[in-house]
């Protein structure tokens, strides 16, 4: 082979390569293994989720079958978090081909963020709380059939005198029991509803008192205010029942920097704290979404890669 024909084939096979080999020089294999994504990032780029959801934007032909692909290829993350609003069909059939999708390119389903419209655990009325398990029961179903090992599940809403603890603790207790034989542990967010106070969150995962029933700690989600200390310490409470990270990130400027506050302290405190999960991406704002959601991934990657433990 000449010199020539050999610039030609290197540059041609760089072109042709993934981002995946190109993103993980520097990165040890072990800690690009600590770090996922969820499909919500780009729910503009999904026409199931425009649908269901109202998210703004032209849409596009993403679906779960193509989007595990398009991350490896383009960030270099194989593990990878699904919305229940993207799902185009809720057959088990359809969830096995999403599998094997993943399974194509070396990536794994790890979660399913479930968000139902009338879904409501902390219900005080028993037959309303009887259809929410039924269904997420049912969802429970497809994260087997999907590969995943977990699912989000939200407590509900009420008014503020309404939670009773130990209600909404028998509809987790009740998931996690039946999760558990099929590999798929209930994970509580600090998100919505009850959930979206911290101090409520950890009550409920002490009173379910189930190895199979863990937290998500969400970064964007509550407490919103205060310095990044304030944030860390709110958030602290999470750590110890920590199965899942979601290092979500908020606003973003012209430049596509995240503004909102600085993660790399939290990932600092989550590491201290003997944090040894996946810390799932996402971008969630109603106000300044990144411009290039592609380009502010690789910059978490990065954020994130600095400073967690293989």
């Amino acid at each position: 082979m000449n010199r020539r024909t050999f610039l030609q084939t290197t540059t041609a096979a760089l072109a042709a390569a993934p981002f995946t080999s190109l993103l993980a020089q520097g990165i040890p294999p072990a800690v690009l293994r600590r770090i996922g994504i969820t499909t919500v990032c780009f729910r503009e780029n999904f026409p199931a989720s425009l649908k269901l959801y109202g998210v703004k934007g032209k849409g596009g032909d993403m679906t779960l079958l193509t989007a595990p692909k398009f991350l490896a290829d383009n960030l270099g993350l194989h593990n990878v978090e699904v919305w229940n609003a993207q799902f185009s069909e809720t057959t088990l059939d359809y969830c096995k081909k999403v599998k094997a999708a993943a399974n194509a390119v070396g990536s794994k389903i790890i979660n399913i963020q479930i968000d139902l419209p009338n879904d409501n655990l902390s219900d005080p009325d028993p037959a309303k709380r009887a259809d929410t398990l039924k269904t997420l029961k049912e969802w429970i179903d497809r994260a087997q059939a999907i590969g995943a090992t977990s699912v989000r599940a939200n407590t509900g809403a009420g008014p503020a005198n309404g939670w009773d603890v130990k209600r909404t603790a028998d509809g987790f207790r009740q998931l996690a029991a039946y999760g558990k034989p099929k590999g798929v542990m209930v994970l509580i967010e600090n998100h919505i509803g009850y959930s979206a106070d911290i101090d409520k969150v950890v009550q409920l995962v002490k009173e379910v008192n189930d190895p199979n029933c863990k937290c998500i700690c969400d970064w964007g989600n509550s407490p919103a205010n205060g310095t990044v200390q304030d944030k860390i310490n709110a958030l602290s409470k999470l750590f110890p029942y920590t199965h899942l990270c979601s290092a979500k990130k908020l606003d973003f400027d012209d430049n596509n920097k995240h503004t909102s506050y600085d993660i790399v302290p939290i990932v600092k405190a989550m590491e201290a704290a003997g944090f040894k999960g996946v810390y799932s991406i996402e971008f969630f704002t109603e106000n300044k979404p990144p411009k290039d959601v592609v380009a502010a991934a690789k910059d978490t990657i990065k954020e994130i890669a600095a400073n967690i433990k293989a």
